[in-house]
């Protein structure tokens, strides 16, 4: 895709939605991220390289220059981490050595094969501890290549706007994502996967798009709200028998049947979850009773729209013609992931960057092997 927004800008935009995305959903993952660096620490940077950093590298160290991880796992697309500018220089200097070495034993050999180059920036290693494999910028071509311990390298992605614009999109709208990796979780930090062998303890659940968890406000209506109905009548009991002129009874009954309030809304919210089994195929309203259904948020992906409100919201003629096609297509069981995963693509298109963002969708940023 082309455009004449400025590489920088893109990415300040597209990293800003995925912040946003890990703040709203995976806490542990956003608490994970170290702050950006500021322009005297990537100054300092390029004097210890010897090179220039490309602006929109540039961009995103000054929004997060790097993360911790968790539980051993990187939150960049594909499970990879993105690098603390002390493991960028690590790495850069220590390729740069493997370059020279080689270059020293290679006789008059013009054809030999560039091991490391001046201009290729590391930027997200395989894993925070791991730094055998990764992602590099090429500062002369823009483009986001691998590299791995066996010397090879590969182009992956067209620049680091379309990387991370990719990253959003696939976050945003995890049922239309492109490409092998999909949005999940696991004790509530984003891991990339599905993974190759189940690792014992919090399993890997894949992300479908649900609302977060709410929480009730802090206000006795909200609170007794969100209580069971055994619970009202306790809760009326002991509210109507305060002494509302002691500020801190009053603060001490509010926090107390606040924090039973949230259990109670985590257990309902744990069984919905439960009864979904991560099912993009179940519909709720069949196997859920009328209280469990009635706490679904209003959105809720697991519930597809009918097919007059997704073609409505296909706003080209061309698309809602492929939309068309591809439900002539579908067997019949898979028809509720068929019009999640359009439904997907209709509530972007009416976003202001909609239109960018099918595109990002249908055509992907990969490049063919």
């Amino acid at each position: 895709m082309t455009t004449d927004t400025p590489a920088d800008v893109r990415v300040t935009r597209a990293w800003s939605r995925i912040l946003t995305w890990l703040a709203e959903y995976a806490p542990p993952s956003y608490a994970a991220l170290k702050p950006g660096a500021s322009d005297d620490e990537i100054t300092a940077l390029e004097a210890t390289l010897g090179v220039n950093v490309p602006e929109e590298l540039k961009a995103l160290w000054r929004l997060s220059a790097g993360e911790d991880g968790v539980a051993g796992s990187g939150l960049m697309l594909g499970g990879r981490a993105l690098m603390p500018l002390d493991a960028v220089i690590e790495v850069h200097q220590r390729q740069m050595r493997f370059q020279q070495q080689d270059a020293e034993g290679t006789i008059e050999d013009e054809g030999a094969v560039a091991l490391w180059k001046p201009s290729w920036i590391p930027f997200c290693s395989f894993a925070p501890e791991d730094t055998l494999y990764g992602l590099y910028v090429d500062g002369e071509t823009g483009e986001v290549c691998r590299w791995t311990e066996f010397r090879e390298h590969r182009r992956e992605y067209e620049s680091l706007p379309a990387y991370l614009e990719l990253m959003a999109v696939s976050l945003e709208a995890p049922l239309a994502a492109a490409g092998p990796e999909k949005p999940g979780m696991r004790a509530g930090a984003l891991v990339w996967g599905p993974p190759a062998h189940e690792e014992r303890g919090d399993p890997w659940v894949r992300h479908l798009g649900q609302a977060p968890p709410r929480r009730p406000a802090k206000t006795p209506g909200a609170i007794r709200e969100a209580l069971p109905g055994d619970d009202r009548a306790e809760f009326d009991e002991r509210r109507d028998a305060l002494d509302l002129a002691d500020p801190e009874a009053v603060a001490a009954f509010r926090d107390q049947w606040w924090e039973r309030a949230v259990q109670a809304q985590k257990k309902l919210e744990d069984e919905v979850a439960s009864a979904l089994g991560g099912n993009v195929l179940v519909h709720p309203g069949h196997h859920l009773a009328p209280e469990y259904e009635a706490t679904l948020p209003p959105a809720v992906r697991h519930r597809p729209p009918s097919l007059d409100d997704i073609r409505t919201a296909l706003r080209h003629e061309s698309v809602r013609t492929r939309f068309d096609r591809d439900l002539m297509d579908a067997v019949p069981p898979h028809y509720p992931a068929l019009l999640l995963r359009w439904w997907d693509i209709a509530r972007l298109m009416a976003d202001p960057r909609g239109d960018r963002a099918v595109r990002a969708v249908v055509n992907g940023r990969r490049t063919a092997d």
